[in-house]
């Protein structure tokens, strides 16, 4: 017996889930009005993932305008294959908490993979402030090159105050001694409430919102705030009579694609060059178990 269908034995609700968006998934598609995120304006793009736009309008901490945009993905991976697979990136590095990019052989002039060298293992993903101080730090090591800031939060694992009281880390294999494998599952299954999830979300997302002031101090440049794709909390996204959460693949919902877009004023802006070549890509251990901590496994 493989190890899948061991997983599924083990964690039903799981299987159903994935059920449920492989019935619903050819009936999305994308809004009309997405973006290509490396074709706009910008210097510094900063990615918060997994941030609807409505969380960080409520939040409301910046003295500039909120836009509403709408993403070309619905999950990091097609974020990544949607904007930066067969584009010439050599002008720009990234600086990513997230391990999805270890799968891709991409054509920037560096990627910083922060998550792995700053992997919390009690928290099971990078701390914001650590991708800040790499993120200034390439910013003067880099300085002829735009920047891509890539903060796991707010996406699970949710670690303010109520997202650590919360019992179930978002994997796909048994954690924590529930027979549930996902905070989006369990939250389907109705094994934790919306209210909770929702104010484990929106404090994850205060916990990274004070590096982009940081970020704003340090680095010169035109300064742009978005994310990749949002989530779900159990909306019916076709005429079937199925609710998804979370943030599955080729689930083009508006509501799931709808991410803030936040120009900051500048003074100066960066001015950039191409890299003679991309960087040479790298080879990583354990990005399974990275991803599984995130709840992608």
């Amino acid at each position: 017996m493989s190890e899948r269908v061991r997983r599924g034995l083990r964690n039903p609700e799981t299987v159903k889930r994935k059920v449920r968006i492989n019935l619903v998934r050819p009936f999305t598609s994308h809004p009309p009005d997405t973006i290509q995120f490396f074709e706009q304006d910008w210097d510094i793009l900063v990615v918060l993932d997994a941030c609807r736009y409505d969380l960080l309008a409520e939040a409301d901490s910046f003295n500039v305008p909120i836009e509403e945009v709408h993403s070309n993905a619905s999950h990091t991976r097609e974020f990544i294959k949607q904007n930066f697979v067969n584009t010439d990136c050599r002008d720009t590095v990234y600086v990513t908490a997230s391990p999805q990019f270890a799968d891709f052989n991409l054509s920037f002039a560096h990627i910083e993979h922060v998550w792995q060298d700053h992997w919390d293992e009690d928290l099971r993903t990078v701390r914001p402030e650590h991708v800040t101080e790499a993120a200034i730090d390439l910013g003067g090591e880099f300085p002829d090159k735009r920047l891509i800031i890539h903060y796991m939060q707010p996406h699970y694992p949710f670690i303010g105050p109520t997202g650590k009281k919360i019992d179930e880390q978002a994997t796909f294999g048994p954690n924590r001694g529930s027979k549930y494998s996902s905070i989006w599952v369990q939250l389907a299954a109705g094994q934790v409430s919306e209210e909770t999830v929702r104010t484990a979300y929106r404090e994850n997302l205060d916990l990274v919102l004070p590096e982009i002031d940081q970020l704003r101090s340090e680095l010169q440049g035109k300064l742009v705030l978005t994310s990749d794709h949002g989530n779900l909390y159990g909306k019916q996204v076709s005429w079937l009579p199925i609710r998804i959460h979370g943030h599955p693949p080729g689930i083009h919902d508006p509501e799931l694609t709808a991410v803030p877009w936040v120009e900051f004023p500048y003074e100066e802006r960066r001015k950039t060059t191409h890299a003679d070549k991309a960087a040479d890509s790298e080879q990583f251990e354990d990005v399974e178990g990275r991803l599984r901590d995130l709840g992608y496994r």
